[in-house]
């Protein structure tokens, strides 16, 4: 399955609803091809950013780069167009539909050749959704709905994948499995900004992270330099830093 390359950014963006802000100044890159994190607690501004980026919600102000062209204000649809595609937080499954026609929904930007070729790619990720192709959405477990939600945003074959809480409310051998194709769709060149509460796990991945508190950027770094940062290991991953001893003498 061969996506575009491309590059996702944003500069000073701000997002409020009515009078309430949920974002002010952010700025952030996702370099082509990049497993970028977005990290902070509930009400960060996280998911703002990621509704912002697809058209979801207008920012108040700031902008939003797509490989150099700026998609904020854009309808949902034209940025689906573009090569950016969504995989939402409580996956959101059409739930009397079949895994099949929840997952051709997802590629309605392609031809029926790709939509086929595509399908076929998806079910070679998630056997368990080839099993249960004919069965109705609303009837799979939790963790097979995030997979069918997951498989849903491939369909369009993007070139920018945005994943809000992939791993929330699975059991750990269904986060392993869902972070195993996030590892290997970053392998396949997919440009990924990932929101996610399971810190330790993203910043493992993630080839930079940006961390939010009260819509503002706190902290950013390359992933895995962050695991060793002090206040970010009280904050979000709940460990104690090691006490620093003075040597003896």
């Amino acid at each position: 399955m061969r996506a575009p390359v491309l590059t996702l950014e944003a500069q000073d963006l701000h997002i409020h609803y009515g009078t309430i802000r949920a974002v002010a100044g952010v700025s952030f890159r996702v370099a082509a091809g990049s497993l970028v994190a977005l990290l902070g607690a509930n009400g960060a501004g996280k998911s703002s950013i990621i509704r912002a980026v697809a058209g979801l919600v207008p920012p108040t102000a700031g902008r939003i780069l797509l490989n150099g062209r700026e998609i904020q204000g854009l309808p949902p649809h034209e940025i689906v167009r573009l090569g950016v595609a969504v995989c939402p937080e409580g996956r959101r499954v059409f739930r009397h539909l079949t895994v099949t026609e929840n997952l051709l929904l997802g590629g309605w930007v392609r031809q029926r050749r790709e939509q086929e070729e595509t399908l076929a790619h998806i079910f070679g990720l998630f056997p368990r959704l080839a099993e249960r192709r004919r069965q109705r959405a609303g009837t799979l477990s939790g963790g097979e709905q995030q997979m069918l939600a997951l498989g849903r945003a491939l369909m369009s074959r993007p070139g920018v994948l945005l994943l809000d809480e992939p791993s929330l409310g699975l059991a750990p051998l269904l986060v392993r499995e869902v972070f195993r194709v996030v590892a290997r769709l970053r392998e396949a060149g997919v440009t990924l900004l990932l929101v996610e509460q399971n810190a330790a796990v993203a910043l493992e991945l993630a080839d930079y992270a940006y961390i939010l508190e009260n819509g503002r950027l706190a902290l950013e770094g390359p992933g895995k330099d962050l695991l060793s940062n002090d206040h970010l290991r009280r904050a979000y991953l709940g460990e104690a830093p090691e006490e620093k001893t003075l040597p003896p003498g």
